[in-house]
């Protein structure tokens, strides 16, 4: 079924679009607020919320075919408060992008990412792996251009501290 089509009748409260687009978007979804959250349950419950949150604001959404990118800004602020509430850190997959993939060990690599406090590794997961705009980083968590800036250039030199002694 075509989205356009499908966010019409998700609008009218149809049970079986609301289902359809759910079952279309919640794989991906699901593991970019897991990758924040470490956490099975919470990113589950997350999830849950955030569509929740976009059917009853779905008459808010002028293009449809941006509603991929709209739930995922909804999921990632969802996620980033539960971090701030739960004052813990949290880990996340490995990340094969950052470019270490043959010379560590990935569990290394997560293990570096896992920290990192919270919000520098917020923004570098949204940055490095979810392909965020600083833009979109700044207006997700409710902070500045330069500070998203800043949080990645911090990850980014933290990691490479942390990955040093294992290259080969």
């Amino acid at each position: 079924m075509d989205l356009q089509l499908l966010i019409e009748k998700c609008l009218t409260n149809d049970r079986f679009a609301q289902r359809t687009l759910y079952e279309n978007y919640k794989d991906s979804l699901y593991t970019i607020v897991y990758r924040i959250t470490k956490d099975f349950d919470a990113a589950s419950d997350l999830l849950q919320e955030a569509f929740i949150d976009a059917f009853k604001n779905l008459a808010s959404l002028k293009e449809p075919q941006y509603f991929h990118a709209w739930i995922k800004q909804i999921l990632v602020r969802k996620a980033y408060r539960y971090l701030k509430s739960k004052k813990d850190r949290v880990s996340l997959d490995a990340v094969a992008e950052f470019g270490y993939q043959e010379e560590i060990d990935v569990g290394y690599i997560e293990k570096a990412i896992q920290s990192l406090p919270a919000k520098s590794r917020t923004v570098f997961v949204m940055a490095e792996i979810e392909g965020f705009t600083h833009k979109e980083i700044a207006e997700t968590l409710n902070i500045s251009v330069g500070t998203s800036k800043s949080q990645l250039n911090y990850a980014k030199t933290k990691l490479k501290e942390l990955l040093k002694p294992h290259l080969v």
